[in-house]
């Protein structure tokens, strides 16, 4: 008896720990990490960073900007006293939103159905993937991060080759936006021209009345019409505006120093700051998509 015990007392512990594991990041859990991105392929010395958040949950992930969720949090207490104290208007003059990245990712469990939401032209719009994203090759090679023994994954994605770093210490088959797929919680992951960079920063469990994440984009679409609506946007970005204006009951005028500026010019100023914005973000996570 004291034989077989022996034997076993090997097997025994690692169930053991894979059920503490399991205990121990069963609840909700946040995940951050920093996002290091090199958004002009042109200007490789333009160096941008936003923490962003993973928060993993019983149906599913969600992850998104961090400074994104301090301005959804400031206007959602507005709206509260707003709402409390009956008052006519809304006073969001005392904050601004200062996320960079305008991209959320929401996964649901247990098929990882993907809803990317991402921005064209100050529009919201949701892309629903049902297939299967990722063909991993797992590699030998090991190392640490933040004290987590971690292992070495490649994979190709959005136009790019990948380098990811996870660990099954942590059993979550998840990631950084649209990442997922290996035995534990993907801690690292870049592309290998080193212009997309998601680096852990910390973990934290039970959050479950932190944050309420929702998704606020109406217009939901494929990959391929993504794509139509980014190429027609980029041939004229004015369209939209040219479309709200003309079409407004309202008639659009801006006061500046005392003289008013005519719709012409507000649709002119909007139509050079956009081929701007489009000429120096350009290096996308995803060159598929703006292909």
């Amino acid at each position: 008896m004291k034989k077989y015990m022996s034997g076993n007392s090997k097997t025994i512990k690692i169930l053991i720990c894979i059920l503490f594991c399991s205990l121990s990041f069963g609840q909700n859990t946040r995940v951050a990490y920093e996002y290091i991105y090199k958004i002009d392929s042109l200007n490789k010395e333009r160096i941008e960073k936003e923490v962003m958040f993973l928060d993993i949950l019983k149906e599913g992930s969600h992850f998104y900007s961090y400074p994104k969720f301090v301005y959804d949090s400031l206007k959602n207490v507005q709206i509260q006293k707003v709402s409390s104290l009956r008052l006519k208007e809304y006073n969001f003059s005392n904050f601004q939103d200062k996320s960079k990245t305008k991209f959320s990712v929401e996964k649901k469990y247990p098929e990882y159905e993907i809803l990317l939401q991402n921005e064209i032209g100050g529009k919201g719009y949701t892309i629903i993937r049902k297939r299967k994203l990722l063909s991993w090759n797992i590699l030998p090679d090991k190392k640490k991060v933040k004290n987590y023994t971690v292992q070495k994954a490649t994979t190709s994605f959005g136009g790019r080759d990948w380098v990811a770093w996870f660990t099954n210490e942590i059993p979550f088959s998840d990631g950084p936006y649209c990442f997922y797929g290996l035995p534990g919680l993907i801690l690292t992951v870049e592309d290998t021209k080193g212009d997309h960079i998601f680096n852990l920063i910390g973990i934290k469990k039970d959050i479950s009345s932190e944050y309420e994440f929702t998704n606020d984009n109406k217009f939901t679409i494929t990959e391929q019409k993504f794509n139509k609506i980014w190429n027609d946007y980029k041939k004229d970005p004015s369209v939209s505006i040219k479309s709200t204006i003309l079409n407004s009951s309202v008639q659009a005028s801006l006061s500046w120093n005392g003289e008013e500026v005519k719709q012409s010019d507000i649709i002119r100023n909007f139509k050079k700051h956009a081929e701007m914005e489009i000429k120096t973000n350009n290096n996308f996570l995803e060159l598929e998509l703006y292909k």
